[in-house]
């Protein structure tokens, strides 16, 4: 890829989005700092924002918090026009970070970022994209298929699902995919010796009652529908059990938020089933749970919160949708139900309370991978 290896290399990270919550932001960073233990040099270019300055602190990393506006997923053509109105600057900005920096790589982290790929084409230096999307998003489906075939050297996916839809859009892109995983970001920080006693103390759980948990953004697409759906059927007969929900709205769609969390209070008030808000102790929440579920509607390519769950020994129910089938072996490492049943996702929840043998072989075999 004409990449010189005298010197060590020098890449840009780009990408418009920046959020402790996001799993794709902390796949970046942890891939910022593994390709830093290997001797490349990183340029990171991110959204100038608070999450940006803690995940990102310029004390340990060479950063450029840039003023940007993310793509948006709409035909508003006020949301556009305020969108196209920075672009040009946007790409500037990066064409002068590039020469003035000897960038020799450029790595955008999500589809919607591809103005670095335009940066990185009209400079003449190779440039890889990272695509953990379930498919290519409207309005923008024809130009990001023309955006990725003249600009990108490479497309990176976390899972076999993600690489396959893309050979499927165009066999050309398709000769370009690499297979890298996902992984949970780093195990330090993770707090693999972390206690769950206090955060079942602060919920208030008796030692013999279940908990279980869903870690994921307040949106339609995650399932929380069914989670409490499935709830609401399994506390009908099962009292010492206790459903969690942990994490927020997603800026500009809280009325989602709103209408999940009157779902959850309209079918599985407390003590059934309580909603967090989003939590930055997550090793100590999945080591309180006695089960974990991630129950998306849509086809997740590759999601964290199982990895995570994974990696703290603890038996997960999964949507048999997307790149999910690719983390958890059925009935090995995991259960995978049909998405959106919430009958098939409350008989699994069931089993699995009822069974601690079984939890404890699932979540041991998980985390051994």
């Amino acid at each position: 890829m004409g990449v010189n290896h005298a010197q060590p290399t020098r890449v840009l990270f780009f990408t418009t989005i920046m959020s402790w919550e996001g799993g794709a932001c902390r796949a970046f960073r942890e891939a910022v700092k593994r390709v830093a233990a290997r001797g490349v040099e990183p340029l990171v270019v991110i959204p100038d924002c608070a999450h940006s300055y803690e995940m990102f602190p310029k004390r340990d990393f060479d950063v450029v918090y840039m003023k940007m506006q993310r793509p948006r997923r709409t035909w508003n053509p006020w949301i556009q026009a305020r969108y196209l109105a920075l672009f040009p600057s946007t790409i500037l900005f990066l064409r002068r970070l590039i020469r003035e920096n000897g960038i020799q790589l450029v790595h955008f982290n999500e589809l919607m970022d591809f103005m670095a790929g335009i940066a990185a084409k009209s400079c003449g230096i190779p440039c890889v994209c990272h695509v953990r999307a379930h498919r290519l998003p409207n309005p923008y489906r024809w130009g990001l298929l023309s955006m990725l075939k003249s600009t990108v050297n490479a497309i990176v996916v976390p899972s076999r699902y993600t690489g396959q839809w893309i050979k499927a859009e165009d066999a050309n892109l398709g000769e370009r995919v690499r297979l890298i995983h996902d992984f949970a970001w780093d195990v330090s920080e993770s707090q693999p010796d972390a206690d769950g006693n206090e955060f079942r103390r602060e919920l208030g759980l008796a030692p013999d009652q279940i908990l279980v948990t869903l870690v994921s953004k307040l949106t339609p697409s995650k399932g929380h529908e069914c989670f409490i759906r499935a709830a609401e059927k399994v506390f009908k007969v099962a009292k010492n059990i206790r459903f969690v929900v942990v994490g927020g709205p997603i800026e500009g769609h809280e009325r989602d938020a709103a209408k999940i969390r009157a779902l959850g209070e309209q079918l599985a008030p407390p003590p059934a089933l309580r909603f967090l808000g989003p939590r930055f102790d997550l090793p100590c929440v999945y080591a309180a749970s006695d089960i974990v579920v991630h129950c998306p509607t849509f086809p997740d390519t590759f999601p964290t919160v199982i990895l995570l769950a994974m990696l703290a020994g603890k038996p997960i129910i999964g949507s048999h949708i997307g790149g999910i089938p690719e983390q958890i072996d059925h009935d090995r490492t995991g259960v995978l139900v049909a998405p959106g049943d919430p009958y098939a996702l409350a008989n699994a929840i069931l089993k699995l309370a009822c069974d601690p043998a079984k939890r404890e072989s699932l979540g041991v075999a998980a985390k051994r991978g």
